[in-house]
């Protein structure tokens, strides 16, 4: 029985490796180094300067941090329910493995659970956070959508390869960061 939850447990694991792979680091490891120029007063005015680059010519990496942290901001308040929801699933996945693991340690020790119960508790505990964190995706991403708009109605990059190269990367960090934090250790 135990190795039937192994089994189901796993597939959503193997799954979110997949996922984040094709969707986030394989797209940040091939643009996130291109070097990119903007024109940092039509990004102070079109964004604000919460969340201004430090420079006009940097890494695609950096202008997609900080276009997804203002697409965050932004989202927190058009729609602060969908935030907070999401913001829910991102701790659920933060909080829930490590207590599990814990309290599958602690039924071990005190000799009510054997070793494999505790690897299937643990593991299941990580497939419910990413099943759930990716079923949450799409709001973050209309967000991220709505905010490249804008970029793109600006024309803060003169050169199109500039703004295509941070709006992937951009869009790649948010299924890169969807991921429960667990993920990070093993694939970073």
């Amino acid at each position: 029985m135990l190795r039937l939850f192994l089994i189901i447990a796993a597939l959503p694991i193997i799954a979110t490796f997949l996922l984040r792979w094709w969707f986030g680091i394989r797209i940040i490891s091939s643009l996130g180094r291109t070097q990119c120029a903007c024109n940092l007063d039509k990004w102070q005015d079109t964004f604000g300067t919460d969340h201004t680059p430090p420079s006009k010519n940097a890494d695609a990496i950096i202008f997609a941090e900080l276009l997804h942290k203002t697409a965050l901001t932004d989202w927190k308040t058009r729609e602060p329910k969908a935030a907070a929801s999401r913001e829910g699933v991102r701790r659920f996945g933060m909080a829930v493995p490590p207590l599990s693991l814990m309290c599958g340690l602690l039924g071990f020790i005190v000799g009510r659970l054997p070793i494999m119960a505790v690897i299937v508790i643990f593991l299941s505990a990580i497939a419910c956070a990413a099943v759930f964190s990716f079923l949450s995706i799409a709001p973050e991403l209309k967000a991220l959508f709505i905010t490249s708009r804008r970029l793109r109605d600006a024309r803060i990059f003169p050169r199109s390869d500039d703004e295509s190269a941070v709006l992937r990367t951009a869009t790649a960090l948010a299924w890169k960061k969807s991921a429960p934090p667990i993920f990070n250790l093993i694939q970073p």
